[in-house]
């Protein structure tokens, strides 16, 4: 088996019609959240294994805490917008 390696996420891939990400502001009295995958699948209602899809195609951004992997609540929210401007078919 071979190891894949996951690029980091911060500049969207070349042709990619997503504005580029700016970086969000926090205010000192609502720390960044971060969530489990279950937890990320379940706010954006999708399975696990279609938020990973998505995680791999640069859709979302997901941060690596040793051999955990987890969502800011900030890149969902980023996702959602996103998925908003986008034409209907």
């Amino acid at each position: 088996m071979t190891a894949t390696t996951i690029p980091l996420f911060d500049d969207p891939p070349a042709g990619d019609p997503r504005p580029p990400r700016t970086r969000a502001r926090h205010s000192s009295r609502e720390p960044e959240v971060l969530l489990t995958p279950a937890e990320a699948a379940a706010v954006l209602k999708i399975g696990r294994s279609k938020l990973y899809e998505l995680m791999a195609r640069g859709a979302i951004n997901s941060v690596k805490l040793g051999r955990c992997r987890r969502f800011r609540r900030s890149d969902l929210d980023h996702f959602i917008r996103w998925l908003a401007a986008q034409p209907s078919e």
